[in-house]
């Protein structure tokens, strides 16, 4: 039983680690929009998960206008943006802004990836 208790606390404190760290990181990038596709064939700006954390910490997040969710997952902010460049790279998206978000599952804080998409 012991050992259910002690695992779980480390998931959660790994939890805590991933969002510290994704927190930290957005606030040394935010200034800057990231998609190397978009830089490449000269469409417009995609912003990435870097750009929508820090205000994501602020409160309540709402996508921009004329966005929507394409897909969630639990995953990484690099899993999200890959996912979001082979989207505009096959014509299926013009741009993308990926949203992460710690969700409860089963008493465990996870790290959710949120894909919104404008065609």
């Amino acid at each position: 039983m012991n050992l259910k208790k002690s695992i779980a606390a480390m998931g959660v404190v790994m939890a805590g680690v991933t969002f510290a760290l994704a927190a930290q990181g957005s606030a040394q990038a935010t200034s800057a929009p990231q998609g190397p596709a978009v830089e490449e064939s000269g469409r417009n700006p995609v912003l990435a998960g870097d750009a929508v954390t820090s205000r994501a910490l602020q409160g309540d997040w709402h996508p921009p206008a004329g966005y929507v969710l394409a897909r969630s997952f639990l995953g990484t902010d690099a899993a999200c943006r890959k996912e979001g460049d082979r989207g505009v790279a096959g014509g299926q998206w013009r741009q993308y802004v990926c949203h992460e978000k710690m969700v409860k599952v089963a008493d465990l804080w996870m790290l959710y990836q949120y894909l919104y998409v404008k065609k």
